[in-house]
Formats: C-alpha cells, sequence, structure tokens
C-alpha cells in the first residue's frame, strides 16, 4: 500500500515540480514563470492548493484561484476550481476528494464561507457532483461563424461611424474604460485595470489579441480574441457600454477579425441573454446541433456554495455575463 503526503503549496520555491504532472494530465509544457504568474501573481490573492506526494514524488494536485465578481452589486471573492491533476498511476486512490476537501476547509475556516465555480472535464466530474457536492447549473455549448457564411450575410455591410484600435499593452485611455464598466447581468465577473493588465497582458502562455472600439473617438467597447489553432479563434470577451451597440457593430468586430487572422472558423460560448444571444444570431454564429462536427462537444458549469449569504446566487445560469474569460 502506497503512503501518501498531504503538503499546502505555500510558495513559488520548486513548484516547477510540477510541470511534469500539468504534462502528463494536459499535455502542457509550461515552465516556473507560468505558475508564478498563475498561482501568485493574481491581483485577487494567491492560489488555495494541496499536492499528494509518494516517496517524495508529486502524484496529484488541486487547487482554487480567487477572483472577484460583482453579484447584485457587490464586490464578492468567488474562488474557480483548476488544475485537477492526479498521476495516471495513482488515480482511482481518493487523492482528488482529499486534496479538494483539505482545500476548502481551509477557505471556511480562513473566510467563514466558501463560493466557487467550476469547469470539470469528464474525467472529474463525478468527483466534484458525487463526492463533493457541487451542482450543475448548466450543460454549455459553443458557438461558431464560419468566414464564408459571415462575408455572405455581410457583403455589403459597411459602418464608417466606428474605428478599431489594436492595443498591445496597457494605457490610461484603456485603463479608465475598464474601471468604469458597469455589469449587465447580476452575476459578471470584476475585470478592472489591474486584473486585465494580468489576465491578458501577461499571460506567459497564451497571446490574446486585444481590440476596441471607438467611437467620435471613445471607446465604446473591447473585445479579447486568441487564434488558437490554425482554422479558429474563439472570442474571449466581448463588451459595450451600451449593449444596444453590440448590435449595431459587432458584425464589424468580425470583420476585423477574420481580416486580421485569415482563419476559417470564429467561435465563443453560448450565452443566456437576450442581448447577446441576438448580438451572435445576427452575425451568423450558431450552435452545432449535432453530435459530431466543429465545436459539438458540450461542457458542464457547475457551482458550489457554503455559508454563501443572501446576497449571491452562483446557481442561476440565466443571471452570468457567460464567455470563456470566465475560464481560468
Amino acid at each position: 500500500m502506497e503512503k501518501f503526503e498531504f503538503k499546502k503549496i505555500t510558495s513559488i520555491d520548486n513548484i516547477v515540480r510540477l510541470s511534469d504532472l500539468m504534462e502528463q494530465c494536459f499535455g502542457m509544457k509550461v515552465d516556473l514563470s507560468y505558475f508564478k504568474w498563475k498561482y501568485f501573481d493574481n491581483p485577487a490573492g494567491e492560489v488555495v492548493a494541496y499536492e499528494a506526494l509518494c516517496e517524495g514524488k508529486t502524484v496529484a494536485f488541486y487547487g482554487i484561484i480567487p477572483e472577484y465578481y460583482i453579484l447584485n452589486g457587490r464586490t464578492e471573492k468567488i474562488y474557480q476550481s483548476m488544475d485537477t491533476m492526479t498521476h495516471p498511476e495513482f488515480q482511482r486512490k481518493g487523492l482528488f476528494v482529499s486534496l479538494a476537501e483539505k482545500t476548502y476547509n481551509e477557505v471556511i475556516e480562513r473566510e467563514g464561507k466558501l463560493m466557487m465555480i467550476g469547469f470539470p472535464g469528464e474525467q472529474s466530474y463525478h468527483g466534484f457532483v458525487n463526492k463533493l457536492g457541487w451542482k450543475r447549473i448548466h450543460e454549455c455549448r459553443y458557438i461558431f461563424c464560419h468566414n464564408l457564411l459571415f462575408k455572405t450575410l455581410h457583403l455589403f455591410s459597411i459602418k464608417k461611424d466606428i474605428t478599431l484600435v489594436k492595443y498591445d499593452c496597457m494605457s490610461d485611455e484603456l485603463g479608465s474604460f475598464l474601471s468604469s464598466i458597469h455589469p449587465h447581468t447580476k452575476n459578471s465577473k470584476l475585470i478592472n485595470k489591474e486584473i486585465f493588465e494580468w489576465k491578458v497582458f501577461s499571460n506567459p502562455r497564451l497571446k490574446y489579441k486585444v481590440i476596441c472600439i471607438k467611437r467620435n473617438n471613445q471607446l465604446i467597447g473591447i473585445c479579447v480574441y486568441l487564434v488558437d489553432y490554425s482554422h479558429t479563434c474563439q472570442i474571449l470577451w466581448i463588451h459595450f457600454s451600451d449593449e444596444n451597440d453590440g448590435l449595431l457593430y459587432f458584425s464589424e468586430v468580425v470583420k476585423y477579425i477574420f481580416n486580421e487572422t485569415k482563419i476559417k472558423y470564429i467561435y465563443s460560448w453560448e450565452t443566456p441573454q437576450d442581448i447577446s444571444k441576438e448580438m451572435f444570431r445576427k452575425v451568423g454564429f450558431i450552435p452545432n446541433p449535432f453530435k459530431k462536427g466543429p465545436f459539438h462537444l458540450k461542457f458542464s458549469f457547475i457551482t458550489y456554495e457554503k455559508n454563501s449569504g443572501s446576497n449571491a446566487n452562483l446557481g442561476v445560469f440565466e443571471d452570468y455575463d457567460f464567455q470563456p474569460i470566465l475560464l481560468d
């Protein structure tokens, strides 16, 4: 019988030892800069995480990272479950559940409550829901737009009253816009200057692109996207100060991305909000209704609450500004 030692992750020292486990579980090759950025440089706070060791070797890991959300007008700390990793030779030994319980108990003892969101993979979903008490809120779908379909729908569509500007780093103008954002939904991820700088511009692994929409030289919207594969590009976040401007100008954003990237598909997440749904639909985004083909896979959105209080309600999918920027 193996003997396991459970240790809390407390500093950046030697955390690069997780690199091998990350590659074993996710196929990701990352170095110390990635762990430092994700686990310790987060403006909302450091990771809360534990590892399991066997004969001095890390064989499992689990952690949650803090994030700020606006819930019914109040700023609240929510944690996101992330990086559930167990070495293939040590699976089905209860390590994930043990590490998760230690992580949750620490936050509850320290803060008196715990609110979490998560996007589990197929292997970990059962453990979250059936063993740790998480609730599935929604089975989520991707939406996508094909380059040829877009060009057909918008062949003669030209809007000359806006300009699109690319940003490669933070500016006073962009920082001011981010700080002035008011949520359009009850549950919305807080994205201010500091958080945006960390999550988008300082990301050591993913090279996000940022474009801003200007009208009369004033910023009215922002889009963050990522060319992730040779033929696909993902819109991670699209936000207009006035939602109705999205109905008018989102097509120009999509046109810009297609022209800039020369890719075949742009995709994002299906949103529950009516205006956002209409914004994507007008441009030509659709879900794949079949069980095969591009973007047919679905994914689960789950939540966990303990002593959360009356102000918070994480269990209503329709309350979220649900976009890929939510993902850790």
